[in-house]
């Protein structure tokens, strides 16, 4: 049986070695413009998220629940 790394989505249609290469190269160049063009959201959304994660996981125990 063959595994398929994205299972949940349709069979991609089969490329050439070239075609694969190209697409390969386009959505890197892609993602780096992506990434250069909105820097600002990406960064703000996860210091944002990463915030928020460190408050929940520094919240006091209750001092009524025992350890164990």
């Amino acid at each position: 049986m063959i595994s398929y790394p994205c299972n949940d989505q349709p069979l991609l249609p089969p490329l050439s070695d070239e075609a694969a290469v190209t697409v390969l190269e386009f959505l890197h160049h892609f993602t780096e413009c992506f990434e250069s063009q909105y820097y600002g959201e990406i960064h703000r959304y996860y210091e944002e998220r990463s915030q928020a994660d460190m408050k929940t996981a520094d919240s006091p125990p209750i001092a009524d629940d025992p350890p164990f």
